[in-house]
């Protein structure tokens, strides 16, 4: 090293400066540090947000190299039915995404619906039967399929029992056809049968097949659904136009999409009163939906909302209905009377009476009740007539829980159960509806896939095996997320760096290396179009939209290898690692200044006195 000084140099004021001319190997300047930089990938807040229990971030990155086959592997490791939960689910996941703090959230449902779409160039071969035992799954609904799917996965045989002439639950008999095409259910359905899955359908347990012959399985899973309607209590007398909301979507779904009139009256907040209107909407109808409370209250998607408002459906905030108007109390009684009369000869035979109308009350929200819950209490005077020729009841549905064995214990409505699924009798799981899960599709697959790892898990210390003890919390995303069954299985296909169960919060990011990018929102037919068909409404993205999309994705708090750490590392102390997977650091040469830690875009680095 020489000193490299000029008259020049002085006369500036500028010090003498040392020029290396060989190499700084010798200078080992990782003996400095008191800490020193990690790597460690932490949880993205899209997954641990995702009721299924997808990895939404590693989707995203195998995308982001071009390896679409692998990405639709792992989404399908999780989650059964991507094709359906990227059309119904009302994605938390996006709402959760750091990006929409940053420009638009990505546009994560389309994404998962458009892998779901794919038709995989080779079927992969049925699972292998590893295990001897065979399991009952009672109902083919959400929760019912991902169970039977993740078990026959793990190696056993499952036969699922239906009551219905046809698989599918709710997703076959309670969504719309614009939402939900019949093709798109048929095929998720039979992708898990391809997994060797037996769908027995007509099938009713403690019917035509006896509990004992249930009881010869060496577990049974329970989710049968809730399918009881939850009556709506009015005054006067009950015309046979007076409907629950969900035979209706049942009997237009199934074809039958006979007149409903011109005026149609839904009650209720929820996705099937939205899902009610709309589709009488398409039959011609003028319908309205009358909520007992404000907008903030509807349990109904807000993407729903918003599409049955721009479809022209009308909504009626804090109002209640207290009684039905038949044709009895029609104004002019004697002609009504008489054009029936025409008809038959017969009092017995004579046409039931007809709607008119329904008579409504206004209501405000009062005082919060005992536990914080908001009443609605009606106002005195308010009365007011919606003119009517059906009614349609959507307050919810409950669950049937009379052909359930008398010990299984029960916690008011629902059947109660451990985080596995795990009912009081042994041997005996249950999921979705029954145990009071949220009433979606995403939770209801995310409860069948805890109660197959709960199966899994019990059936093999039956059998003697050592089974390690199973931690609720190291099997959810963050801690809080649903159960990945990688996680179970121990499998994951994803490298893994420093694994920390936590979730990355948008502070640790650094924007700086991220340009804003304007999410590219679904596509959708034209509100004439909808109007009058039941052809799916929300088209989606393009197969090249969407992997767009999935290049938006930050990969928060994983490290995806942008090399950023390795630009900006002043002691060239990172270097690519031999296997290809990750970087390492030298502890030779890195004098833990942090600054790879400060540049890394994704905060998937940390300073730590570990090991030190």
């Amino acid at each position: 090293m020489r000193e490299n000084q000029s008259d020049g140099d002085v006369a500036h004021g500028l010090p003498s400066s040392g020029v290396s001319e060989g190499s700084t190997s010798a200078n080992r300047t990782g003996s400095w540090k008191s800490v020193r930089p990690v790597y460690q990938d932490m949880v993205a807040p899209c997954n641990a947000a995702c009721p299924v229990g997808t990895d939404v971030e590693g989707t995203m990155n195998l995308l982001r190299e071009g390896k679409v086959a692998e990405a639709r592997d792992l989404l399908l490791r999780e989650n059964p039915m991507p094709a359906v939960t990227g059309r119904v689910c009302d994605h938390p996941c996006q709402t959760a995404c750091n990006r929409a703090s940053f420009d638009d959230a990505v546009n994560i449902h389309a994404v998962e619906r458009m892998l779901g779409d794919l038709e995989p160039e080779v079927h992969a071969p049925i699972p292998a039967r590893t295990r001897k035992e065979k399991v009952a799954v009672v109902g083919s609904g959400p929760a019912g399929l991902a169970c039977a799917y993740h078990l026959a996965r793990l190696g056993y045989a499952v036969n699922v029992f239906e009551a219905e002439p046809e698989p599918g639950g709710a997703l076959r008999y309670g969504i719309p056809e614009y939402h939900l095409p019949r093709e798109v259910l048929v095929r998720e359905i039979e992708r898990i049968r391809s997994q060797g899955v037996d769908i027995r359908c007509d099938v009713h347990v403690g019917g035509n097949l006896p509990w004992k012959e249930l009881e010869s399985h060496d577990a049974i899973f329970l989710a049968s659904g809730a399918r009881v309607n939850r009556p709506l209590e009015l005054t006067g007398q009950d015309p046979a136009d007076v409907r629950p909301g969900l035979e209706f979507l049942r009997e237009a779904k199934a074809g039958d999409r006979g007149a409903v009139g011109r005026r149609v009256v839904v009650v209720g907040g929820t996705d099937t009163a939205v899902d009610c209107a709309r589709t009488a909407l398409r039959l011609g109808a003028d319908p309205v939906v009358v909520c007992q409370g404000s907008r903030v209250d509807l349990s109904a998607s807000a993407e729903a909302f918003e599409e049955a408002l721009r479809e022209g459906v009308r909504f009626e905030f804090q109002v209640w209905p207290v009684a039905v108007l038949a044709s009895e109390h029609a104004e002019n009684e004697e002609a009504i009377e008489a054009i029936r009369s025409m008809y038959v000869e017969a009092e017995a035979d004579r046409p039931k009476a007809r709607l008119v109308g329904v008579e409504c009350v206004r209501m405000h929200i009062g005082e919060p009740g005992p536990a914080g819950e908001r009443r609605s209490l009606p106002i005195e005077g308010s009365n007011f007539i919606i003119p009517a020729d059906t009614l349609l009841t959507a307050l919810g549905e409950e669950p049937d829980l009379g052909f359930l064995p008398s010990e299984i214990t029960r916690k008011g409505y629902v059947v109660k159960v451990d985080e596995f699924g795990r009912t009081n009798h042994p041997g005996f799981f249950a999921g979705g509806d029954i145990t009071g899960e949220a009433r979606t599709v995403a939770h209801s697959l995310g409860s069948g896939k805890r109660a197959a790892i709960g199966i899994d898990r019990h059936l093999r210390e039956k059998a003697g095996e050592p089974v390690a003890e199973a931690d609720p919390k190291a099997l959810r995303y963050g801690g809080t997320g649903n159960f990945s069954i990688t996680r179970w299985r121990g499998d994951d296909p994803v490298h893994r760096t420093g694994e920390v169960n936590e979730v990355v919060p948008f502070e640790r990011l650094n924007l700086a290396h991220f340009t804003s990018v304007p999410g590219k929102p679904d596509r959708h037919r034209s509100f004439e179009e909808r109007r009058s068909s039941f052809a799916e409404a929300n088209l989606g993205l393009t197969a090249n939209e969407a992997l767009a999309e999935a290049r938006r994705c930050f990969n928060c708090g994983v490290c995806n290898q942008c090399e950023l750490c390795l630009i900006f590392c002043p002691d060239i102390a990172i270097q690519r690692h031999p296997g290809g997977h990750g970087l390492s650091l030298s502890e030779q040469y890195c004098k833990s200044c942090g600054i790879c830690v400060e540049e890394c875009p994704r905060g998937a680095m940390v300073m730590t006195r570990e090991g030190l």
